[in-house]
């Protein structure tokens, strides 16, 4: 069941990069991700109530529920929704598949022990595909090279949210989500304000049809429950085997992108992209092979 419901978020995540290339054009990055975490707060306050779980979170568990909530909602989603802006959803989820990489490079600093080699080397063979991917629009400055560097820093505060949620593995799945749900909308209402005074935007476009629709999408699907499953998943799972269906998100987009916005990456995009699964789906293989030596 963990399984299943980590794969029906991954496609959820999939198309929330379209969602967010479209809704972009006419809401300013940040106000997208604080009026998406808004929405997905009010939906897990309800889950919460409807549970009748009236857990509380120990101290050290606010503490790490707080530190998740600033990396994987407020600092994640100011950089994927300023990336997506600038580059292609396509782009953005194939270097945003290269989580999994950064997640054993941050584990290995915590735990102050270092992977083998050939672990580094696969990190290397997918950041090199990273590399591919970036400079795919040039070797001059561009829009879009912006975008992908800022997914790129996306993918390494994705890395961090992860750390912060395995230390949450004993506190109850929804209450910590709340929690962490909250925090990241907390943190996202400065930068909010600091961007609406720059930009002012016109927030009336918020209630156009088709907006609206993906602005609930992103709210309700992709953060309010995407958030609950994919915790679960995580805590049922683990980390790194998790994070590796990060890898399917891809093949969602590409297809969404393809198919709703007819964008046709180019053919060193491929390459890119191929360099990033190989290393990390060996990688990942390689790492819990490693972890299974270290916990014998």
């Amino acid at each position: 069941m963990a399984l299943f419901l980590a794969l029906i978020t991954i496609f959820f995540w999939g198309i929330s990069f379209v969602a967010t290339k479209v809704v972009v054009k006419e809401i300013p990055p940040i106000t997208l991700a604080t009026f998406r975490f808004l929405i997905s707060l009010l939906v897990l306050k309800i889950v919460v109530k409807a549970s009748s779980n009236k857990t509380k979170l120990s101290k050290e568990e606010r503490k790490n529920a707080i530190l998740a909530g600033f990396w994987g909602i407020t600092m994640y989603f100011i950089f994927e929704n300023i990336g997506v802006k600038f580059t292609t959803p396509s782009q953005a989820s194939l270097i945003v598949s290269s989580v999994p990489i950064f997640t054993i490079i941050i584990q290995d600093i915590q735990r102050k022990r270092m992977s083998s080699l050939k672990l580094y080397l696969l990190s290397f063979i997918s950041l090199a595909g990273v590399a591919l991917i970036v400079f795919s629009h040039g070797l001059t400055f561009s829009y879009g090279m912006v975008g992908d560097v800022f997914i790129l820093i996306a993918a390494f505060s994705w890395g961090m949210y992860t750390l912060y949620v395995d230390k949450l593995e004993k506190a109850d799945n929804i209450v910590s989500t709340l929690a962490m749900t909250k925090w990241g909308f907390i943190f996202l209402i400065p930068f909010s304000t600091i961007e609406y005074l720059i930009v002012k935007p016109h927030l009336t476009y918020v209630f156009r049809p088709d907006i609206l629709l993906w602005i609930l999408f992103l709210g309700i699907l992709c953060s309010g429950l995407g958030y609950v499953t994919w915790n679960h998943g995580i805590k049922t799972l683990g980390s790194r085997t998790t994070n590796n269906l990060l890898y399917l998100i891809p093949v969602v987009s590409v297809s969404a992108d393809s198919l709703m916005l007819k964008n046709s990456p180019p053919f060193i995009v491929y390459i890119g992209g191929a360099l990033i699964m190989f290393g990390v789906v060996r990688g990942e293989k390689l790492a819990r092979r490693e972890d299974l030596k270290v916990s014998d």
